[in-house]
Parts: structure tokens; sequence; C-alpha cells
């Protein structure tokens, strides 16, 4: 009895006590600082975790705007490209019915100046020695046919020999290949051309037409047993991507 009425005035003295302003406040505060710290808490791994998977959400819609950005770049270079052919193309349409285009296929490296490969053979109606040529001049000639393609030599090449004359002063001899260039020899030792002049196909041999343009001199060479002229390619052989096809 005596311990209950001891235990009782603890109670109301304790009871008491934090009823006192001073001691509520500490007391409200003594509890809710962990609440508060760990709502808090809470509340930073949820911003955190919530920032990450906007950084994934970010990232992931870049990587599609970049996939979409290089798919649009990639089709536009492809359209550039067929527009570039169109425009090359547009100056053929005015060229005689007797020629049909051919697009270069292949070239050999180890010989750039000596051969080519065109995408026409004997389906298209090509045979051995039809010219090759552009609107600028002569290519050279049709060496050997398949089905499907041909091989062309190039004028160019060392064991190309093309009849050819001087423009200005009729003067005729033989074109020969020297890989970055072509050489005429002369049928006569006293000859006036000079540098600057065309040369042209003389129609003589019967594969090459007559008045087809090779080139122009640029050094004029009479020493030796044969004159010989330096002549500079009217067609730049660097830069062959399609070819026209002469019908016989």
């Amino acid at each position: 009895m005596r311990r209950y009425l001891i235990l009782s005035s603890i109670l109301v003295f304790v009871g008491f006590f934090l009823q006192l302003p001073g001691i509520r406040n500490a007391t409200r505060t003594a509890f809710l600082f962990p609440s508060k710290v760990i709502q808090g808490t809470l509340n930073g791994l949820g911003g955190f975790f919530s920032f990450l998977y906007h950084a994934k959400q970010v990232e992931e819609e870049n990587r599609f705007l970049k996939e979409q950005l290089n798919e649009v770049e990639t089709q536009n270079s492809l359209y550039r490209a067929k527009i570039s052919e169109l425009e090359r193309l547009r100056k053929y349409e005015s060229l005689s019915s007797n020629l049909f285009l051919s697009k270069v296929i292949a070239r050999d490296p180890g010989n750039w100046f000596k051969t080519l490969f065109i995408d026409k053979g004997e389906e298209s109606g090509v045979t051995l020695n039809m010219v090759a040529l552009l609107p600028d001049g002569v290519v050279g000639r049709i060496i050997e046919v398949s089905p499907k393609c041909s091989t062309v030599l190039l004028a160019v090449d060392r064991g190309s020999k093309i009849a050819a004359i001087v423009r200005e002063t009729r003067e005729f001899g033989v074109v020969e290949g020297m890989e970055s260039f072509i050489q005429m020899s002369f049928f006569n030792r006293d000859i006036q051309v000079k540098p600057g002049d065309t040369v042209l196909t003389s129609g003589l041999g019967g594969t090459f037409p007559k008045g087809l343009i090779l080139g122009k001199i640029t050094q004029v060479k009479k020493g030796g047993l044969v004159p010989k002229a330096d002549i500079e390619p009217a067609v730049d052989f660097n830069k062959l991507e399609e070819v026209f096809i002469l019908l016989k």
C-alpha cells in the first residue's frame, strides 16, 4: 500500500513537471527531432533517386536524338550526292543519240593510268574497240567485253596509240600514253606546232573517228630522230566517274 502511494506521487509529480511550458517544449522537441531527421533523410533520398531517374531519362532522350540526327545527316549526304550526280549528268543531255552513258565501277590502284571498268557490256551492245569519251575529249577504247561489264584502255596508258592531227597546222602523228600525260610523235621532221595548239584524232586507222579532242600541246621537242610534243590531256583521268561509249 505504501509503495502504491509512493509510485502514485511520483507519477503525479512527473505529470506536473512535464506540463511546465519550458519542459513541455523541450520534451516535444526531443521527441520530434529524430522524426524530422528521419523525414529529412527520406526526402533527401527520394530527391536523389528522382534525380537519377530523370538523368537516365535525359540520357536516353539524348541518345535517341543523336541517333535521329545521325540518320538525318546520312540521308542529307545521300541526297546531296544524288543532286551532285544529276547536275553533273545534266550537261550531257544534248549529246548525240549514238552515245550511251556508262558508270565507272572499278579501277586498279596499281594501274591507275592503265584501265578502268564500266557497267556496260555485251548485253548493252558494247563491242571491242568502241571509243570511250566525255564531252571534254577522248578517254580510251574498249579492250575487253563481258556480258555485263567492259574494260577500257585509257589514252594515257603506255600501250595506247591513237592516230592524231594538230588542228592549227594539220600535221599528222601518233599519240601515245605516258601515264600522267600523252605525247605525240610526228611523221615529218620539220614541224610548225607550238604550245597551246590543239591535238585531235585524225580518223586514220578506223578506231577513233576524226575530230575528237585529245588535248593541248604544252612542250615541243624537235631534237632527235622524231620530233615530239608533250600534250596535256583534255580529260582529267583522276576524276572519271562515268564515260560515254560511242556506238559504231
